[in-house]
């Protein structure tokens, strides 16, 4: 088989620990592909260290892959990773084989229209959209629609850094916010599903 090489303009980033640590992953440069940065990733697998091993997760905006493959490295079972854009989807796929990644499936699909037909039971989900886009609570929205998502479900969320960030997301009334911070210009959050407070 003919290696591929590397574009002299791919970016990279570092998986931070797990199977993988300290691969790198490549990506391509473009606009509003918008990586997770190593400390804010570093954070949120700190939160969520008890709940990666054999989980199933979904990652609506891929982009780089960082917090798809980074959940892939740590343990989880099955990770679906989803990009609108067939580039990017190129590369996570690249990605993947490089890995030998057999626990991640890619699709590329528009992230609202992905959800209209997923039913597969679920307990980690990254929501880090496009900025530009400002769609965070319409998805929030379509989720809140889903009957796949078990009990205790996370759901991490990234979002543009303002003051009273944490009210700008309107989410159902099972979700609990367990964890928020800032780093520069990014705001995140850890949801929890709760069955019970429906």
């Amino acid at each position: 088989m003919k290696k591929q090489k590397s574009n002299k303009s791919d970016l990279k980033v570092k998986i931070i620990a797990g199977l993988w640590k300290g691969r790198n992953i490549s990506f391509p440069d473009k606009k509003d592909l918008r990586p997770t940065k190593g400390l804010v990733r570093e954070t949120l697998f700190n939160w969520l260290k008890n709940d990666i091993q054999n989980s199933y997760c979904l990652d609506l905006f891929s982009g780089s892959g960082a917090l798809g493959f980074e959940a892939a490295s740590r343990g989880a079972k099955k990770v679906y990773m989803i990009d609108s854009d067939l580039d990017v989807v190129h590369y996570l796929n690249l990605q993947k084989i490089k890995l030998n990644a057999n626990n991640i499936l890619i699709f590329n699909s528009d992230a609202r229209q992905f959800l209209k037909d997923f039913n597969e039971k679920i307990d980690l989900i990254f929501l880090d959209p496009p900025f530009s886009k400002n769609i965070i609570n319409e998805v929030v929205d379509d989720i809140s629609k889903l009957n796949s998502i078990n009990d205790r479900c996370k759901i991490y969320i990234e979002i543009p850094s303002k003051e009273n960030f944490e009210s700008s997301i309107i989410t159902p009334r099972n979700w609990e916010l367990l964890k928020c911070k800032k780093s520069g210009g990014v705001a995140y959050l850890l949801f929890q599903h709760n069955c019970s407070m429906i």
